[in-house]
């Protein structure tokens, strides 16, 4: 949600979509929305792209995966 939402401008909103192989005619759909920030998180498509993969190229932590393991360490 905070990705889509520094991502102000419909335009680029579809451009960056578009660069993480979402179809064009899906990045044209969820850019053009009038739906909030929130619902359009929860779309297949923006999903699809902004994946745990995605996530993971950015060299974030899963707090998930994080917790299980300080727990298995106990």
């Amino acid at each position: 949600m905070c990705l889509l939402k520094q991502w102000k401008k419909p335009r680029t909103k579809r451009r960056n979509l578009v660069a993480l192989r979402i179809p064009e005619d899906w990045a044209i759909l969820i850019s053009s929305s009038r739906k909030k920030y929130w619902r359009l998180a929860k779309t297949p498509q923006v999903n699809k792209a902004l994946g745990l993969a995605y996530w993971r190229s950015q060299e974030l932590t899963s707090l998930v995966e994080r917790y299980r393991y300080l727990c298995q360490s106990s």
